[in-house]
């Protein structure tokens, strides 16, 4: 887990999120790029593969001034498909428990007008979402 203070650098989030993700490809092959969400703070999600056979679980959210990067990393050759590994657990760990949000109401409404098609519109986590595209 790294948590980075942001305060005074006046850099644009996707800046930052987009500076993540190049260095975490360093050496390695991003698998998986989508939106992701908790609560109602918006970020990425990744799924790194190593060159050595290593992968990672990757979450990146910049929120209040602060840069949030939570990675679980399973070894070549350990399973991370068990609903019970550590790898899953501890990458769905991090948790924001304020009830802010690091997007607009308007932003918001956006993303839940495009996920309106899910069971729980709720869940949308962006515009990008695969999971809100029309099927």
């Amino acid at each position: 887990m790294t948590v980075a203070e942001l305060a005074g650098t006046k850099l644009e989030e996707s800046a930052i999120i987009d500076h993540a993700i190049r260095t975490l490809s360093q050496g390695a092959t991003v698998r998986l790029n989508i939106p992701a969400r908790i609560y109602q703070v918006y970020g990425r999600q990744l799924t790194v593969q190593g060159e050595d056979g290593s992968r990672s679980m990757v979450q990146l959210f910049d929120y209040k001034n602060r840069f949030y990067q939570i990675e679980a990393k399973a070894l070549p050759g350990q399973n991370v498909s068990s609903p019970h590994a550590d790898v899953v657990r501890f990458h769905q760990s991090l948790t924001f428990i304020d009830g802010g949000s690091n997007r607009s109401e308007d932003e918001v409404r956006a993303i839940r007008e495009a996920c309106r098609r899910l069971v729980n519109p709720g869940f949308g986590a962006g515009l990008d979402d695969p999971a809100c595209k029309a099927r």
